[in-house]
């Protein structure tokens, strides 16, 4: 078969091997994930409340490319007239670069009998400033997506770059002296993401450096978002009869302290307006204990109960080792009518069956999606509330929802709730305006703060201490021609009270935002 290398790619690749994008995927492999920040799940349930679920299992992510193919495929089946939609236009063209500007082949491509290798280089540059919290961020990268096929069932994928640091779960490392090429300069190497996927007629198994993301919300997710920094894990997931699929996964938080993060997942598609989600999560420690989460099928709390009665230890011994943080989760969106979609989400955290009483440690969230297409616009208005309790997240024994100071359920953590709004204009696959406004309120408790068994409380479902309050409303645009070249601009006003829970501590001033990825 052929073998084309671009005239220069050598040592262009060279340089760029050491560096990566943002959210656009290289290359054209099947197997190749689609990031669960990408704005691809947004328009992927848009056309769910405009054309049907089209028997995709929406809510966990990320998908492949082939995911995202075979959702089109029937969807447009199922509807011819969806063939049409600019989010279809659209999505077809990022799994089938039209050419031209931005959507040329990969840089580098090679190919043989038996595998298939794709090199694309990337430039970011992403560029926000908050005068009212007073915080600028800037996210400069250049990188290079490594894809390489081996048959049609193996495919390994990396994700490198250089860049400045940056903040946030998918920001750049901030310490240059350990991340830094050069000693003292501000400009790091990192790695986003690097997996080795096999995927069968039944199921896929992947292993290595990634995000996962289960739910809902456009926002945030309340048992599992992308809110902390990428997990080392396995992952598996298998397709049940009946329209069903089962997911479960064990991660590496602290390989030092062994701790682990592992979770499970079934989401049914057997009724055609209606998406219905179940998940249980577990926190524990112990190395030795990863083969009985492995299994997958196994409900948490009793791999709990049989280490705790399967050793001679003394309770504080087995506090750490044995016992767990189990949390249970169940997410549900209905499309009642076309162009409407509902969607919810519960997760309780740790709770007990004893007689034993202790306060509500939940989170939920509530939200709609209604979308309207004429001709090649269309309108859709998202909103959506969360809410999130004190407590939730922790336990007295520590072993906590968390990962490297950032929470793996919903991104602000506990004691918080968050409404969001955004009214979006798509004038055709290529540009989208929006006029978007949030309310947030964050308590003073922090993930951590847990309840001590036997300690008197008052269960008031209310935010705690003094309450750092924001609002903001802003216009959006984003402009996208092509796969390989996005852009975009935020622009809006925030209102800061008690900044950082300091009583008169408040703010109002503009804030902004820029962003440019360009990828070959």
């Amino acid at each position: 078969m052929r073998t084309p290398i671009r005239r220069f790619a050598a040592p262009l690749v060279a340089a760029l091997l050491l560096c990566s994008p943002g959210v656009a995927t290289s290359a054209t492999h099947a197997l190749e994930s689609l990031p669960v920040e990408s704005p691809v799940y947004r328009m992927v349930e848009d056309l769910a409340a405009s054309h049907g679920f089209a028997g995709a299992f929406l809510h966990t992510q990320p998908w492949d490319r082939a995911d995202l193919g075979r959702f089109l495929d029937q969807l447009v089946a199922d509807r011819p007239a969806a063939a049409d939609d600019p989010l279809v236009v659209r999505l077809r063209r990022e799994l089938d670069a039209p050419g031209g500007l931005g959507g040329w082949d990969a840089l580098v491509t090679a190919e043989d009998e038996r595998s298939s290798l794709e090199v694309s280089p990337y430039v970011r540059a992403n560029y926000s400033e908050d005068r009212a919290r007073r915080e600028i961020v800037r996210d400069f990268r250049a990188g290079a997506q490594l894809s390489l096929a081996l048959g049609e069932n193996l495919l390994a994928w990396a994700d490198t770059y250089v860049g400045t640091s940056s903040a946030g779960p998918h920001g750049n490392p901030t310490d240059s002296r350990r991340f830094g090429l050069v000693e003292g300069v501000q400009l790091n190497s990192y790695f986003d993401r690097a997996t080795l996927t096999w995927r069968g007629k039944y199921g896929r198994v992947t292993a290595g450096h990634t995000w996962l993301r289960w739910g809902p919300g456009a926002w945030g997710t309340m048992a599992l978002s992308d809110g902390a920094h990428a997990f080392d894990l396995v992952e598996a997931r298998v397709a049940l009869p009946a329209r069903m699929q089962f997911d479960w996964f064990v991660a590496s938080l602290d390989p030092v302290t062994q701790s682990y993060l592992a979770g499970h997942r079934l989401e049914l598609r057997t009724w055609d307006r209606l998406d219905l989600s179940f998940s249980e999560l577990a926190r524990f420690d112990g190395t030795s204990s990863v083969p009985g989460y492995l299994l997958g099928i196994t409900p948490y709390s009793l791999l709990e109960k049989r280490l705790l009665k399967s050793t001679s230890a003394d309770d504080d011994s087995t506090n750490r080792w044995a016992k767990n943080n189990v949390m249970w989760a169940a997410d549900v969106a209905w499309r009642w009518r076309p162009g409407l979609r509902a969607y919810g989400e519960v997760a309780v955290d740790d709770i007990s069956f004893s007689s034993t009483k202790r306060p509500r440690a939940l989170a939920w969230q509530l939200g709609f999606d209604a979308r309207r297409v004429r001709g090649v616009e269309a309108w859709t208005l998202r909103a959506e509330y969360a809410r999130v309790y004190r407590y939730t997240y922790s336990v007295y024994h520590h072993h906590d929802f968390e990962f490297a100071g950032y929470p793996t359920g919903f991104p602000l953590g506990t004691d918080v709730d968050r409404a969001n709004a955004r009214l979006e204009w798509r004038t055709g696959p290529d540009w989208a305006f929006g006029a978007e406004g949030t309310w947030r309120r964050k308590g003073e408790s922090t993930i951590g703060d847990a309840y001590e068994p036997g300690t008197p409380f008052e269960d008031r479902l209310v935010l705690t201490g003094v309450i750092d309050e924001d609002s903001r409303a802003a216009l959006t645009a984003d402009w996208s021609p092509a796969p390989g070249l996005t852009a975009g601009v935020t622009a809006g006003w925030a209102q800061v009270t008690a900044l950082g829970h300091a009583k008169g501590a408040d703010e109002s001033a503009p804030f902004a935002a820029t962003r440019f990825t360009l990828r070959w």
